[in-house]
């Protein structure tokens, strides 16, 4: 069991990674117009949460399993 949630958090890291890049594209390639959106703000706030919350759930799982 200890190796199958270190593999876990390994891939929730790697996934938390991924996801990263991602938001930090949407960011970048935002129109001069979103950044002006209070939606839009509050979409990368929401985003920014979900991973910080994914890589302490990764962390989790990696401190558990060693």
């Amino acid at each position: 069991m200890r190796i199958l949630n270190i593999v876990s958090g390994v891939a929730v890291l790697f996934t938390t990674l991924g996801y990263g890049h991602l938001l930090h594209h949407f960011f970048v390639h935002a129109s001069q117009e979103d950044y002006h959106s209070p939606l839009f703000w509050m979409a990368i706030i929401a985003a920014l949460g979900a991973g910080i919350f994914s890589f302490l759930g990764g962390c989790v799982l990696l401190k558990r399993g060693g």
